[in-house]
Parts: C-alpha cells; sequence; structure tokens
C-alpha cells in the first residue's frame, strides 16, 4: 500500500524583480506561494529582467572602462614627470606604474 503514494515533488516557480534603486533580482520559491519584495520593485517578464541584467552588464564595463582609462592617463602623466626629473626609464616605469611605450620626444 505504501507504494502506491508517491512523495510529491515541491512546485517552484521563479520571479523576476526590477527594485526601484534599478537593481534586478531572480526569486525561486516552492509550494507557488508568490514572495512578498523586501524593497520596493516590481515583478516583471523574464525578458524585461534580462534586458535589465544586460544593461547593468553594460554600464558596469563603460564604468570599468573609464576607471582603466584614467588609470593609463594618470601612469602615464607620472612617468613623464618622473623621467623629465630624470629617473631612469625603468624606475620611471616601476615607480608609476606605467606599461605603454616610452614618452615622446618633445
Amino acid at each position: 500500500m505504501l507504494e502506491s503514494v508517491a512523495a510529491a515533488e515541491p512546485v517552484s516557480a521563479v520571479y523576476h524583480v526590477v527594485y526601484e534603486d534599478g537593481t534586478a533580482g531572480r526569486i525561486e520559491v516552492t509550494a507557488g506561494a508568490v514572495p512578498e519584495l523586501a524593497r520596493p520593485g516590481c515583478f516583471v517578464e523574464q525578458e524585461d529582467y534580462q534586458a535589465r541584467i544586460k544593461a547593468l552588464q553594460d554600464l558596469e564595463a563603460a564604468v570599468l572602462a573609464d576607471e582603466e582609462a584614467t588609470q593609463h592617463g594618470q601612469a602615464l602623466a607620472d612617468y613623464t614627470a618622473l623621467t623629465l626629473f630624470g629617473l631612469a626609464e625603468e624606475t620611471a616605469r616601476r615607480l608609476s606604474g606605467y606599461d605603454g611605450p616610452g614618452r615622446p620626444e618633445s
């Protein structure tokens, strides 16, 4: 008789959320209950969620590229100043962190 009673698999559902601060979340619940959001936001379709994630990834890549360009420019400026003060190129590179081509001759 026990063989005929199968254990019921929990039913799960996935909800996608975009919060008011622009972040996105994916919530998986069991037993079919609609989750309560811990902070202001709204449930969205999976396509809207994926579009928001892509936008956040693109924004992160742009911010990182900007920071890298800024750091490179600062390293070049430091390297140039150090070599103009007469430090050896190898020392100027090590101190400045600059790893690009040598400074242009004036």
